[in-house]
């Protein structure tokens, strides 16, 4: 488990998964659980209930219990359905499933997912739509198959979309970023297409048995008989109160946390003036356009002729899609940022990616102490940056015309802000409309559902943050576990990114093998020599493979 969390890789090992996402509808979708013999790893112990069940009205009992329905609660589902894992040295996986005993595990286990939308990456998806983002950062290898890094690659050559992997390199090499032993495959290192993971996220979420519940988890409490009782309001029924009863629960929640506002606006954000319609002066931060599911940030019963003037602050990706979209309307832009825009091909300290590094990153930081942890964390994020594509258009734009104007100012903290004669006066200049794109902070403990689990668990945290083992457990004893930003202080700075939702659910999954499989005695009839001895072990090798052939 441990070489798992840390992603190293023995000689002759591959920790890959043993059966690929196939071809499917490319939609969400539900899946009921039923019995599935064909993923799993080793079993530890057994539970009574195989499917996730309703005991009462308001009141569902399951195996497992997934809060959150982003790429990390995905990862989590995936990885608790996989079966084995393949190692290198046998050719076939039912060589391997004979030699080490797994062609006899049946699932038992069950999985239940409470999260607000309607199913798997829903606010992930809409976000990259408003923002307008056409591919990741991410390589093709980080996705939420956890135990398989071909499979969004296998997808994309199996429906014939190769191309959407970009900036492929024409061969391979070792010396390249990201470099590993098992990774060479050039697709593997393109970067997807947002329409391309979507797709593959929605048919691999089908092929998994889970039960979906769209609701926000409101309370955590333990149960008589050592279970777990989570309470959550359904979506279809704000002024009800539902129950899931779960032997595990895993906070998948995300980076929940406050909203980043600099000082000198937080006193006239919360004006009434501030927060007025749109197309009257106005101070807003970009999570109240994400909630209208627009960037938007003007009405639309405002005159084409008119020009407003509008102060963008921020230096991320937000920041530069909210000032494009502005001068798209016909707007006049600044837009303000602590120091000049960046521009990184990922959002963490490639180090922290690379797999030649990596081993070593995680060594120096789990070694630290909390408080230098914490630290660490600051620094390795490094701010906010924009992707190539969208700084050439801020330079090209604030270059040949007046509409957009790109400032820097490192004491933007002591701005003086004012509202007066329906305009918005920052250091003496005169807007509209301000905007502050600034993000929020990564804070799950300032979540109501984590400070009551932190109550009643007598939890460890470091400062706003879960403090978990190395398993991702949350509080010895109990089968609690965090993943994402819930688990930065144990899988660090990129916990929050898809390399990190892999290594937590690998991590979670290694945990909970026993609530989700158990082992099946094969009956054998009894032999008379030794020769058929030999046959009967032949025919179920033959079996095994008969049976990877129907599951493929």
């Amino acid at each position: 488990a441990e070489c798992l969390l840390n992603g190293c890789q023995r000689p002759g090992i591959l920790f890959s998964a043993m059966a690929s996402v196939t071809s499917g509808p490319l939609v969400p979708s539900v899946v009921a659980d039923a019995p599935d013999e064909s993923r799993a790893t080793s079993p530890s112990s057994v539970i009574s209930r195989p499917s996730s069940q309703p005991i009462g009205d308001d009141v569902c009992e399951t195996t497992v219990l997934i809060i959150g329905g982003g790429p990390h609660a995905l990862a989590v589902l995936s990885a608790l359905h996989e079966r084995a894992l393949a190692f290198g040295e046998h050719m076939t996986p039912a060589a391997f499933e004979h030699h080490v005993g797994y062609a006899n595990l049946k699932r038992v286990g069950s999985v239940c997912v409470i999260d607000p939308g309607a199913g798997f990456i829903e606010g992930w998806r809409k976000r990259f739509e408003l923002l307008g983002i056409k591919h990741l950062r991410s390589p093709a290898f980080a996705h939420p198959s956890a135990f398989e890094p071909q499979a969004l690659m296998d997808f994309a050559i199996r429906h014939g979309r190769e191309g959407e992997l970009v900036n492929t390199p024409a061969t391979s090499h070792r010396s390249g970023p990201l470099a590993a032993e098992d990774l060479q495959q050039p697709l593997l290192h393109g970067l997807p297409s947002t329409s391309l993971f979507n797709d593959f996220c929605a048919s691999l979420a089908s092929k998994l048995p889970h039960r979906w519940l769209s609701g926000t988890a409101t309370g955590i409490a333990k149960g008589c008989n050592g279970s777990y009782r989570v309470q959550y309001v359904p979506s279809a029924r704000p002024a009800a109160i539902s129950t899931v009863v779960a032997s595990a629960v895993i906070f998948a929640t995300g980076p929940a946390g406050e909203w980043n506002v600099p000082v000198p606006f937080r006193a006239a954000l919360g004006t009434p003036s501030s927060s007025s319609a749109l197309g009257t002066p106005s101070i807003r931060h970009t999570e109240e356009l994400f909630a209208a599911g627009t960037m938007r940030t003007v009405g639309q019963h405002r005159r084409a002729v008119d020009r407003l003037s509008m102060l963008v602050v921020g230096g991320g990706l937000t920041a530069a899609q909210v000032a494009l979209t502005a001068v798209e309307e016909g707007h006049r832009v600044v837009l303000l940022s602590r120091r000049p825009l960046q521009t990184r091909a990922y959002d963490v300290d490639k180090e922290w990616l690379d797999l030649r590094h990596t081993n070593r990153m995680r060594f120096e930081f789990l070694t630290a102490t909390s408080c230098e942890r914490m630290r660490m964390l600051r620094d390795s994020r490094g701010g906010g940056s924009v992707p190539a594509s969208y700084m050439e258009r801020l330079r090209r734009l604030a270059a040949t015309t007046d509409s957009l104007e790109v400032q820097v100012d490192p004491h933007i903290d002591e701005s003086t802000v004012s509202l007066d004669k329906g305009k918005v006066l920052v250091n003496g200049a005169a807007f509209d409309h301000v905007v502050l794109a600034t993000g929020t902070s990564v804070a799950p403990m300032l979540s109501p559902l984590f400070k009551q689990a932190q109550a009643v668990f007598d939890a460890p945290t470091c400062g706003s943050l879960p403090k978990p083992d190395s398993s991702l457990r949350w509080v010895d004893g109990e089968d609690l576990f965090v993943v994402g930003a819930n688990a930065m202080l144990e899988l660090g700075p990129g916990a929050l990114n898809l390399m990190g939702a892999m290594r937590g659910a690998k991590a979670v999954a290694q945990e909970l093998h026993g609530l989700m499989w158990t082992r099946v005695q094969k009956q054998r009839a009894a032999v008379r020599n030794m020769f058929e001895l030999l046959a009967a072990s032949s025919d179920d090798a033959s079996d095994d493979a008969s049976d990877d052939a129907s599951d493929d």
